[in-house]
């Protein structure tokens, strides 16, 4: 009898139903949370949710996602693989996964995830345009172009991929088509994306190239106005005056930049000429030293 009665009194707790008003709060508050981007607070309140409803789909995706916009990829790729043990072909799920691959830098497997989610979803427009992402980073420019393609095949609007068409073909050296694609991308994002900073930054960059100094100023301002939180548009902004001789104006974009990302050489290189131009020598000297450490620490990048 004592026995019997020690079993009962530690037996598990039987899980709520997946109907319980417990995991409806659970489910409600990871998924506000996640909406205000509090990410750890996000996760907490889904695991929770999870342990009362494990077979949830739904579920285990917004705690993939969780984990995801956590920057905690690894677990990210664990919930996506508990959906696909029970359903393959789960887009939502294979999306996950093979982002984080990307972003955990193992090209090879993101792009085998891709590729199963093109053949599984053709329509889905993701597959191809994450696969051009890839091929164009591996230097890979005409598979890329095939997959930009691909995507406006699909959704003749995708600002993202005239973007990414428009550098393909500066890396190909067709400056002309370059920003032919950047400005019919700035285009659809003027007004229905005002987010989306990348095609003027990109613009800029290209603009700084071919030596158009003022429309690469006034493509960057419009970066740095839609994401004032990007180094690079400040440091595009701050190269583009310095090249027509407004130093003491780059100076301040240019230290805008740096303090952004202080792991970012491009605008330390700057600071270093234009610290010296304004005769600042002890500032340029010390600008020089943090690019000489910062430049050590960067990892060669792959176009």
């Amino acid at each position: 009898m004592i026995a019997l009665l020690f079993l009962l009194a530690t037996a598990p707790v039987p899980a709520q139903p997946c109907s319980s008003g417990k995991l409806a709060l659970l489910r409600q508050q990871g998924r506000d949370a996640l909406a205000r981007r509090q990410f750890d607070m996000a996760i907490q309140s889904l695991k929770q949710a999870q342990t009362l409803c494990p077979s949830d789909r739904t579920l285990t995706l917004n705690l993939a996602d969780a984990y995801f916009m956590a920057q905690k990829f690894p677990e990210a790729k664990a919930q996506a693989d508990r959906v696909l043990k029970t359903e393959p072909g789960q887009s939502a799920a294979l999306k996950i996964k093979g982002n984080a691959d990307y972003l955990l830098g193992d090209f090879n497997a993101a792009k085998d995830i891709f590729i199963e989610l093109m053949y599984r979803h053709p329509a889905d427009e993701e597959a191809p345009y994450m696969l051009g992402r890839m091929y164009y980073q591996e230097g890979d420019i005409d598979h890329a172009t095939g997959q930009f393609e691909r995507v406006l095949k699909l959704n003749p609007a995708s600002y993202k991929a005239f973007d990414n068409l428009g550098l393909c073909y500066e890396a190909k050296g067709d400056n002309q088509t370059a920003i032919r694609y950047f400005l019919t991308s700035i285009k659809l994002v003027q007004k229905d994306h005002p987010e989306y900073d990348w095609p003027y930054a990109n613009l800029a960059d290209l603009l700084i190239k071919t030596g158009d100094n003022q429309k690469a100023f006034d493509a960057a301002s419009i970066a740095a106005d839609r994401n004032s939180h990007s180094a690079r548009n400040f440091y595009l902004g701050g190269k583009a005056l310095f090249n027509l001789g407004k130093t003491e104006l780059s100076l301040n974009w240019l230290e805008r930049s740096a303090a952004l990302d202080p792991n970012y050489p491009q605008p330390l290189y700057l600071l270093v000429r234009v610290y010296h131009k304004l005769g600042q020598e002890r500032k340029s000297a010390e600008a020089q030293q943090k690019f000489i450490a910062v430049q050590a620490k960067v990892p060669t990048v792959r176009r």
